[in-house]
């Protein structure tokens, strides 16, 4: 039988004139272990653009947020406490502080993918 191995792509960039040690202390100290606890999350992990090698980007960080499979969206997205996390990111950090705000693709965009191929796990 075939597993299904589902990710969640955030892609972000955050606020321009903070101070990118303290965010990135943050991630570490706050932000990872937060999602790593969640249910429904089977690993997740932040990431920063160091360099444009071919193209050029439209974000500075993304974050790989595992989940258990690719209808799992809802139990990760759909649970409160990632929620409030979420407006409190965008008050710290994001493009426009405002969580209320209608479009939040302004502070970071979030993509449903799934394996296609890779090697077999053991």
């Amino acid at each position: 039988m075939k597993r299904t191995h589902a990710m969640l792509l955030l892609t972000y960039t955050p606020r321009k004139g903070i101070d990118l040690d303290q965010y990135h202390q943050w991630l570490k100290d706050v932000d990872n272990p937060f999602f790593n606890s969640r249910p429904g999350v089977k690993h997740y992990s932040n990431w920063r653009v160091v360099e444009d090698k071919l193209g050029k980007s439209s974000f500075t960080h993304f974050d790989l947020l595992y989940i258990k499979d690719i209808n799992s969206f809802e139990e990760v997205f759909g649970d409160q406490a990632v929620e409030e996390f979420a407006r409190g990111w965008v008050r710290l950090w994001g493009e426009i502080p405002d969580p209320d705000a209608p479009d939040q693709s302004v502070n970071y965009h979030v993509y449903l993918c799934e394996q296609i191929a890779g090697p077999e796990e053991e």
